[in-house]
């Protein structure tokens, strides 16, 4: 095939958003380094975006919309860019264009917006299910992080499997295992965290769980009588309502520590340093921080639902997330089973090591040159 020119419109960089942001920043930086064949153009909605992306690249540039408005980017500047652009093919990262002139390529992250609309703001949820149901329509081709974001996604709108790939999200080589010592030594002078503790990390929203990770918490140390904390690492949102009346609930405000949102580098040292890592959340697409841990060598308690039986296979404690005694036995088990943990930490760094962001990029060109040859 020809060398190709690929438009890529990215709406989470520069943003702090967590797992999309990840994917963004992840899959173009792979993309810069194993793809000198192609073109890349992609297209910005803000002036803080540029900068999560590869610089120095030969053949990829960054454009960021004018006029900064991000409806009127997406909706009008982005269309016409891409009709003056000579680019082949669109990839929309996150969400489509209203309307695109190219054919493109629709990532479809996670389900939970049709399965638990509550966990979203009414006008928030309304935009994005609009933005998707567009995009799964419209897509030449249309990426799944998950097969079970793809089987529910066609059931839902009778799609055929065949329009859908699964390109599983991967995890950056600077997750690896650290030593315990020196991870702990860089918590307690950076983060001032000097006890054990178990360490949740993503954003603070009802759909994540934290209110009963709370409660569960509170449970654990009441059966333990430990001096242990628990480590918040992620900013909250409009969707956060609960997290202090909990904490204030059960008595815990000495026992929690709320980092607010950590840099991508810091992440690897706080996951060495933890006892376990706990992901009790309701709905994943995928689940990124459940491999960043494995692969750190930390192990991992998690749910039972959605992608994350799929991503974590069987190198973690799975609970369910809907019944707090669950959380609490699964948190029980892994801080008093030694040889739980030892054989946790082996299978976790093995499955993470099935996850890479040179693989997703591999397997996204592919489905590049399928869109194109259709």
């Amino acid at each position: 095939m020809s060398r190709m020119k690929l438009g890529v419109f990215v709406v989470m960089a520069g943003r702090q958003a967590g797992g999309p942001e990840t994917y963004e920043r992840a899959l173009m930086e792979s993309l810069s380094r194993i793809d000198h064949d192609n073109d890349y153009r992609i297209y910005c909605l803000d002036d803080a975006a540029p900068a999560a992306f590869p610089s120095g690249v030969p053949n990829m540039q960054c454009e960021v919309l004018k006029p900064n408005v991000r409806v009127l980017s997406t909706a009008l500047s982005l269309p016409l860019t891409l009709m003056r652009s000579g680019v082949d093919l669109l990839h929309a990262t996150f969400t489509p264009p209203p309307f695109s002139p190219k054919r493109y390529v629709f990532t479809h992250h996670c389900f939970s917006t049709f399965a638990h609309p509550e966990f979203y703001a009414p006008t928030i949820l309304m935009r994005l299910n609009a933005l998707i149901k567009r995009g799964l329509k419209g897509a030449s081709r249309i990426i799944c992080v998950s097969e079970n974001v793809r089987q529910l996604t066609a059931e839902r709108f009778k799609m055929p499997l065949d329009r859908m790939t699964v390109v599983h999200n991967g995890v950056s080589p600077h997750f690896k295992p650290h030593s315990r010592e020196a991870a702990a030594r860089m918590v307690r002078e950076r983060y001032k965290v000097d006890s054990p503790y178990l360490l949740y990390s993503g954003k603070l929203e009802s759909r994540k769980n934290i209110v009963r990770m709370l409660e569960a918490f509170r449970n654990f140390r009441a059966e333990t009588g430990d001096p242990v904390k628990l480590v918040l690492a992620g900013r909250r949102t409009p969707m956060s309502d609960g997290i202090d009346e909990a904490i204030r609930r059960h008595g815990l405000r000495e026992h929690i520590v709320e980092l607010g949102y950590v840099p991508n580098t810091d992440l690897p040292l706080l996951y060495s340093a933890a006892e376990m890592f706990v992901f009790p959340t309701l709905w994943e697409g995928f689940g990124i921080p459940v491999i960043e841990a494995m692969a750190c060598g930390t192990p991992v308690l998690t749910s039972n639902l959605s992608s994350l039986p799929e991503v974590a296979g069987d190198a973690a404690v799975l609970i369910d997330p809907y019944r707090v005694e669950d959380i609490t036995d699964g948190m029980l088990k892994l801080w008093r089973d030694d040889a739980l943990r030892e054989t946790l930490r082996r299978r976790g760094v093995a499955q993470a090591a099935r996850f890479s962001w040179d693989q997703t990029a591999r397997q996204t060109l592919a489905v590049y040159r399928d869109a194109l040859a259709a």
